[in-house]
Formats: C-alpha cells, sequence, structure tokens
C-alpha cells in the first residue's frame, strides 16, 4: 500500500513545522520540497492506523476511506493544525489554512488495518 500527498505551504508558514505535521502522521515518508509545495510517500500507514485507533475514530475513520473511494484508491484530506499536533482529524479539503491532501492506494487493505479483527 502506498500513501501519497501534497501540503501547501503558506507565506506565513514555516516549512519545518508544515513537514512536522507530514512526519508526525508518515513518519518515514520520502519528503521532497518544491517550492510551495511539500511532497510526501510511504509504504508505511502504521502510524496513521495508530492513530486513528488511539483516537477512537475507527468508524469515523473507515466511513470517510470508504465514501472517498474511486478505482480501489482514496482521496483524504486532513487538517494540518492538528497532524502537527500528532492527532488525525479528517476534513472537507477546505480548510483555512490549507489541508494534507492524500492519496492512498489500496485503500481497502488500509481499511482492513482500521477495522478492528474480531475471532
Amino acid at each position: 500500500m502506498i500513501a501519497r500527498g501534497t501540503v501547501r505551504i503558506h507565506p506565513t508558514e514555516d516549512p519545518v513545522k508544515v513537514r512536522t505535521s507530514v512526519t508526525n502522521i508518515f513518519p518515514g515518508s520520502e519528503v521532497v520540497m518544491d517550492n510551495d509545495i511539500l511532497k510526501f510517500t510511504t509504504e508505511d500507514p502504521s502510524q496513521f492506523v495508530d492513530l486513528i485507533s488511539s483516537q477512537v475514530i475507527r468508524d469515523t475513520a473507515v466511513r470517510v476511506i470508504y465514501h472517498s473511494l474511486r478505482d480501489g484508491s482514496a482521496r483524504l484530506h486532513l487538517n494540518k493544525q492538528a497532524a502537527f499536533m500528532g492527532e488525525v482529524n479528517f476534513t472537507d479539503g477546505d480548510s483555512t489554512l490549507g489541508d494534507i491532501d492524500l492519496e492512498i492506494e489500496d485503500a481497502d487493505a488500509l481499511i482492513d488495518m482500521i477495522s478492528p479483527k474480531y475471532a
């Protein structure tokens, strides 16, 4: 599973803090700065899944991912400020200070990781 995303860095923002927002949720991501856009890629969404679990927002996360599914991929938006604090907060993609725009390939696998397993 691959997660990749972009984050617009506004002139009033510290690029290091924007990078921290991403790496708090997706540590170990490959991060590239391209002018005022930060791009990242990771194959390990485990921290994202762990945060969703610890914040007890599994049902919300699955619903958001499921509703954004297109051809096996999901496009999500995360609040940049919440991510800076190490929290996952889904948005509609229209936050005042911008969002982390995220695309998850093989979103069904992510849903399986988030959903609790019952024996």
